[in-house]
Formats: structure tokens, C-alpha cells, sequence
């Protein structure tokens, strides 16, 4: 709709007319967002409901500026029927238009089950990070408590609970737990032992201490691990303390079995790891394919705008979110993994995920201007879809193992497409020079140098040598790494 170059023109009443849409649209959505958070019926200004009518006879905006305001109302309209019935399905009226909501019903256990059962066959393979977490958690766990059963203390359980508690399936968040639970439970034992020692070993002074830590424990578990975990322990040494438990009895053996389970949690990253950092290129390649799919449903929609054309554009979409949604859990925990980057450095990383989400930009942009069914259709799109299908494809390959990707069928569709005859479609081609820009930028974040291509190309040529001169000396060849 702001765009000049698809939607309403630069000057004129055409831009004034968006700049209007999208001041009321802002209006409608705070209103929106006031209504869910306060849980009171959403009250939108009448000069906004006014702005946002659609004349037939005089709207100024034409053509794709004028599609892309209906699509606004509608999408608004939705938005506040959704505030409105707060999710119920038994308030929510119909919404007028072609767009109707959606209410979801939350299942009950008997009907999940079929679901948790599918969730875990799903992560049953050696490459699963939760996989690999349970596997570590399981035997971090046992071989806690096996080796705190052969010591001379009397709760050998608190260290595979230690364990237990300070592991994450990634090694930051794992590390941070470990050391946060360490020092909260040094200070919360030099806390309670100090005010054991100074008001003496009663039972009840030790009761109301354990109440309170307690309380706070629960009070500041989400201000921080090692606060929340400093009270914790205060409170086990006040409860073990009603008991008769001396504390110097107590704390040496919190220290040292919570020491021993943090260890213990730590090596076990050592043994079996599970960085993300070797799976970046991986991850950028499923999110790229994912990406092209979803940018050629896209066009196929301008292609020939059906029904069947608008269901897969929205599957695609969701595949885009979902590989997009796992590179970034990968990129957030690789940046903070003690790993060499292999395949991807950080700042290749980072620009490549700034191109692909203007691709994706471009795309959805692209998408929001689809003709309806009854619309006009451009079928010169579906070579540019076929080309970008193709091309991203290849790329994802190339991304994986560590080539350069190249876009030269979609380039030759777009020097073909310029030089041909009639009407071009102004919003699919000002957004497929968007999308060829981004992947552009995509090829030079990921692309290696001449002096790395010229290494690898004299390893791999040293190793093709090396295997002929064994093959001719009727030997085996020995393997080397270069």
C-alpha cells in the first residue's frame, strides 16, 4: 500500500488516501491490543471506522493500491472479531467478507495422545537434539546417583537432582544453570548457617526460616536462577534443620553433591555433544528451499489465481516459518557455543539471514497483491516461479556442501521477461528485482573467496594424486586431511 512503486503514487490524493488507511489501521490494532490485554470490549475511534469504509464509486486508490487496501479492511476486520468474542467460540460472530475466523478448540488428553505419540516416534533418530538431551540426562542422572551412593553422605539423591536441573539441551543455557546454581547454594548455605548459628537450633524458628525461604525461592525464580537457587538451599538447610540435622553435617553435603552434579551435567556436553554450530549451513539450506517454495506458490498465484493455488501458498508459508523458526534457535545457541565456526562464520551467518529475510519480505509483499480468482492473472509468472523453485533448490544443495550458489535461470527469466511484449505485471516485477537482489547478497555472504576455493581446489587435486600413485602402486591408498 506505501510502496510508490505497487501502491499509491508518491504525491496526490492517492497518498494521502494510504497515509489515512494506515493511521486508522494503527488506531483499529490499538484498539485491538487494549482489548486483549484489559479483557474488555474493543472500542475503535468512529472517524477510523470511517476512514477504513471502501467507496466503490469514489475511492481514489486504483489497481494493486486499491487490492491491497481491501486486504487491509478485511484483515482488520478479522483481527477486531477476534478481540471482540475473546476466543470463544460460542461469542464470536460471522464475520462479513470472504475471510471467516477460525476458533480453535483445546483438545483433551485422550485426543493428544495420539499427538505425543507422533512427537516422540518424530524424535526418535541419533540427529534429534532432544534426542540427545534425554540420552545425556538419562545417564547423567544415573551415573550421579551411583557414584553419590558410594560416598559417605546421607542424601546421595541431591546430586542427579542437580543434574537434572541445571541441564538444557544447549550448552550456554547449561553452563549458565550450572554456575548460577553453584553460587546460589554457596551463599544460601553461608546464609542459613549463619543465622542457625546466631538464634541457635530451634525447631520453630527453623520452620517460620524455611517458610519464608520458600516463598522467596518461588518469588524470584524468574528474577534469576542462582536467587531463586540461594534460598532454595537456605531452605533445605532450615528444613533439615527442624529435623535435628546439625548444619555442619548439611552444607558440606549440599556443596559437594551439588558440585558433583553440575560436573557431571558439564562433561557430559564433553562425551556427547550436541552443538549447532557444524548444523548452521544445514539449517540455512532448509530455510532457503523452504523460502523458494514458498516465493513460487506465490507466483503461480499470479500465474493462475485459484483456490487450490491459495492453499499451497499458505502451506508453503507455514514450511517457511517453521525452517526460519529452526535456524534461528540454531544461530541464537551456536552464537554462544565454545565452538570454531565450520562452514559458516558468524558474520556470514548474520548476513545471510539479513538476505533471506528481505527475500521473505519480498515475497510476502508479492503476496499480498495476488489477484483473486476472478481476477486478472499473469502467466508469465510461472516460468519466473518454475526458475526460482529451481534455482533455490540447487542453492540449498550448494549451501550444504560448502559451494557457491549461482541464479542464472532465474537472471535469464528476468532479461527474457524484460525484453518480451505486452503488459508486465508493475508488482510482480518490482518484486522479483527485490527478491533477485536479496539473493544477490545471499550468494555473497555464503560464497568462498579465490584463495579458499584455490585451497581446497589443491587439497582435493593433492588427494586425487596421492589415490592414483597408490592405485598404481597396487596399494591401498592411506586417507590424509590436508
Amino acid at each position: 500500500l506505501a510502496d510508490p512503486d505497487v501502491g499509491a503514487p508518491a504525491e496526490g490524493p492517492g497518498r494521502d488516501r494510504a497515509r489515512e488507511l494506515l493511521d486508522a489501521a494503527a488506531h483499529v490494532l490499538d484498539a485491538a491490543a487494549r482489548s486483549i490485554r484489559r479483557g474488555t470490549p474493543a472500542q475503535v475511534p468512529p472517524g477510523s471506522a470511517d476512514v477504513l469504509r471502501i467507496d466503490e464509486e469514489h475511492e481514489v486508490l486504483e489497481g494493486p493500491a486499491r487490492q491491497a487496501a481491501e486486504r487491509l479492511v478485511e484483515l482488520l476486520a478479522e483481527a477486531l472479531e477476534i478481540a471482540r468474542s475473546g476466543g470463544a467460540p460460542d461469542e464470536a460472530p460471522a464475520p462479513s467478507g470472504p475471510v471467516r475466523a477460525q476458533f480453535l478448540v483445546r483438545p483433551t488428553m485422550l485426543r493428544l495422545l495420539p499427538v505425543v505419540v507422533e512427537a516422540v516416534r518424530h524424535e526418535l533418530r541419533r540427529d534429534s537434539p532432544v534426542f540427545r538431551h534425554a540420552v545425556r540426562l538419562v545417564a547423567v542422572a544415573t551415573l550421579g546417583y551411583l557414584i553419590a551412593s558410594r560416598l559417605p553422605v546421607g542424601h546421595g539423591y541431591w546430586a542427579p537432582m542437580a543434574s537434572v536441573m541445571v541441564m538444557r539441551p544447549d550448552f550456554h543455557l547449561t553452563y549458565a544453570r550450572a554456575v548460577g546454581r553453584l553460587a546460589g547454594t554457596l551463599a544460601g548455605v553461608a546464609l542459613a548457617t549463619g543465622i542457625v548459628q546466631a538464634l541457635g537450633p530451634d525447631a520453630h524458628v527453623s520452620g517460620a526460616l524455611a517458610v519464608v525461604s520458600a516463598a522467596l525461592s518461588y518469588t524470584l525464580i524468574r528474577t534469576g536462577y542462582a536467587y531463586s537457587q540461594c534460598f532454595t538451599a537456605a531452605y533445605v538447610v532450615f528444613l533439615l534443620g527442624m529435623g535435628g540435622q546439625a548444619w555442619e553435617q548439611t552444607v558440606p553435603e549440599r556443596v559437594v553433591l551439588t558440585l558433583l552434579g553440575g560436573s557431571l551435567a558439564m562433561l557430559a556436553y564433553v562425551v556427547f555433544p550436541a552443538w549447532e554450530t557444524p548444523r548452521l549451513p544445514g539449517r540455512l539450506a532448509d530455510w532457503l528451499a523452504a523460502d523458494g517454495r514458498y516465493a513460487a506458490a506465490v507466483l503461480r498465484g499470479y500465474a493462475e489465481p485459484t483456490r487450490e493455488h491459495r492453499a499451497d501458498m499458505r502451506t508453503a508459508l507455514l514450511a517457511s516459518r517453521e525452517a526460519r523458526a529452526a535456524w534461528q534457535e540454531a544461530y541464537d545457541q551456536a552464537r554462544q557455543e565454545p565452538v570454531r565456526p565450520r562452514g559458516l562464520t558468524s558474520r556470514e551467518a548474520q548476513e545471510a539471514q539479513e538476505a533471506l529475510t528481505r527475500f521473505d519480505r519480498a515475497a510476502m509483499l508479492m503476496e499480498s497483491h495476488v489477484p483473486r480468482a476472478d481476477g486478472r492473472s499473469a502467466p508469465e509468472a510461472e516460468r519466473l516461479a518454475a526458475a526460482l523453485e529451481a534455482d533455490t533448490a540447487q542453492a540449498a544443495l550448494d549451501v550444504r556442501e560448502h559451494r557457491n550458489p549461482d541464479w542464472g535461470r532465474v537472471e535469464e527469466t528476468l532479461r527474457a521477461w524484460e525484453g518480451a511484449d505486452g503488459d508486465r505485471n508493475p508488482v510482480v516485477r518490482r518484486e522479483a528485482e527485490l527478491q533477485k537482489r536479496a539473493l544477490e547478497d545471499l550468494a555473497t555472504a555464503v560464497s568462498r573467496t579465490p584463495l579458499e576455493r584455490d585451497v581446497g581446489s589443491a587439497r582435493e587435486e593433492q588427494r586425487v594424486r596421492a589415490a592414483v600413485a597408490a592405485e598404481g602402486a597396487g596399494a591401498v591408498p592411506a586417507h590424509r586431511d590436508g
